[in-house]
């Protein structure tokens, strides 16, 4: 584990690659755990996960077993799924609802908030053992909620999360700022699969623009149909459409603004060959949103963005309304969790356009999806053969514009945002990552 020193780590980046090591090694992946996702803020999920009292989910987070439920007095609580007791996993269902939870072992209890219940058949401890102690659910160090988004940190020295996430603030808001009630839900539960890939190949390949029209040519092509079928019959019902009815998309990318700040994150603006909504429900939709913002609807309702990545592991997805959490599982094994996000107060017909557009997409037998895992895996598979040692990043090099605070911008087929995450995973490594 100390055979990566900074000068080691920083052999590995390139000003135009990277060593296939970066994304091969396992020790590497060992340090990125302790150096990367421990020293960063964490999606756990949204809130509207577990809307009632005693409502729960769990999920593994980087390596540990957690759980996040909703407490009789409405707090969230989140915690490592652990019992105090034995260590066994108190909760073994993806979700549900509990009084309270009791570990199937050793029927150890503890209250939704993690508070330590009880035992059973108390007698025969010491007197005082139990109540005097220390027999919580443990919790991470920090727990923070933004706007219905539920965020760990494993480290209490990280930065406070507004800090952590500078401007990308702005592109929660404008996710949640196009729900009428200013609220996000998520009742439709979620896709939870894993592919054999390192969890950078995913991170790198959200604001690729270069791969579409090969990957996704069923989808980009001249003759491809894929997105074209989606939306409610006879109506927009307030969907953004990937492409024109029949035009291909692969040389207007170069219009396409990419994009990223401090701390590796990085985001795609909306495509360019968007066209506007129209329809009786977008109307219906427009108008509700006038009555609850005024003057500022129409602001409010302007979707900025296509793909949001917050460094190192999650992601919002505005045309197809999901939030994607990328967990590494191991160095060559990754998880992803998406999660479809309801406009509360929007017409529903808009919420069903967007479930049928992630069912078709981002399920992992959807048409986008698994187009992409193929790719990730070959990469994966790809890099362990002998030959080329270094993985390439060149497009467009040195074309973005860079500022003092840690942001730039590219166009297009820019390899830029990999760039960006390069940099960005070169300093937490090195521990020196500015306002971490």
């Amino acid at each position: 584990m100390d055979s990566y020193d900074q000068v080691s780590l920083s052999s590995l980046i390139g000003p135009d690659r990277v060593h296939k090591d970066y994304y091969i090694d396992p020790e590497i992946f060992k340090l990125e755990i302790d150096r990367i996702f421990s020293k960063s803020w964490l999606l756990v999920g949204h809130e509207s996960q577990v809307p009632n009292p005693g409502d729960y989910v769990t999920l593994t987070l980087l390596d540990q077993p957690m759980l996040m439920s909703r407490h009789r007095d409405g707090s969230i609580h989140v915690m490592f799924n652990r019992c105090s007791h034995r260590g066994a996993r108190v909760c073994t269902k993806p979700s549900g609802k509990a009084l309270r939870f009791e570990c199937p072992y050793h029927g150890w209890a503890f209250h939704t908030n993690g508070n330590h219940a009880g035992v059973p058949y108390p007698e025969r401890y010491a007197d005082g053992f139990i109540k005097g102690g220390d027999f919580d659910l443990a919790r991470p160090p920090k727990q923070e909620l933004y706007r219905g988004f539920v965020f760990v940190a494993f480290d209490s020295e990280v930065c406070d999360l507004d800090s952590f996430l500078g401007p990308m603030r702005d592109h929660i808001d404008n996710m949640v700022d196009r729900s009428p009630l200013g609220e996000l839900e998520a009742p439709a539960g979620m896709f939870r699969y894993r592919f054999a890939a390192n969890w950078k190949i995913q991170l790198e390949n959200l604001n690729d623009l270069y791969h579409p029209m090969f990957t996704h040519a069923s989808t980009t092509a001249e003759d491809g149909t894929q997105f074209r079928r989606q939306g409610a019959e006879g109506d927009e019902a307030g969907k953004v459409k990937l492409l024109e009815k029949h035009s291909s998309l692969n040389m207007q990318w170069e219009e396409q603004v990419i994009a990223g700040h401090a701390h590796g994150h990085t985001y795609m603006q909306r495509f360019p060959m968007d066209r506007e909504n129209q329809g009786p429900v977008y109307e219906r939709y427009k108008r509700s949103m006038v009555d609850a913002y005024g003057g500022d609807a129409e602001a409010k309702m302007m979707v900025h963005h296509h793909n949001s990545i917050f460094f190192p592991h999650w992601s919002i997805q505005y045309m197809t309304q999901h939030i994607r959490i990328m967990n590494p599982i191991s160095v060559d094994c990754t998880e992803n969790i998406i999660i479809p996000l309801k406009l509360k107060g929007a017409p529903e017909e808009m919420w069903k356009s967007a479930l049928r557009s992630n069912n078709n997409s981002h399920s992992p037998s959807g048409m986008v999806m698994a187009d992409d895992m193929d790719a990730w895996v070959r990469c994966q598979e790809g890099m362990q053969a002998n030959g080329h040692d270094w993985i390439v990043f060149a497009r467009s090099v040195g074309e973005e514009s860079i500022d003092n605070e840690g942001s730039f911008e590219g166009l297009g087929t820019s390899e830029a945002n990999a760039r960006h995450q390069h940099k960005a995973w070169l300093h937490y490594m090195c521990g020196t990552v500015q306002g971490v």
